[in-house]
């Protein structure tokens, strides 16, 4: 079985289709956050998007959440 790391990678760098150009990571305030966390919340957010559970924010500074 793949680890969270290797998922992620396989979803943001696939061998053939499209693939991510330019991507940034915010820990936010937390330190030590190791790259399998990271990783297991890049392939929770990835899920969500593909079960059309969340959608495109265009102006991230002017976003107001609607719940």
């Amino acid at each position: 079985m793949p680890t969270e790391l290797e998922r992620a990678a396989d979803a943001l760098f696939p061998s053939t289709g499209n693939r991510v150009g330019n991507v940034k990571f915010m820990r936010g305030r937390r330190t030590g956050v190791s790259a399998e966390e990271l990783a297991e919340q890049l392939n929770r957010a990835d899920a969500q998007v593909r079960e059309g559970l969340s959608a495109p924010v265009a102006d991230i500074d002017n976003y107001t959440p609607s719940n």
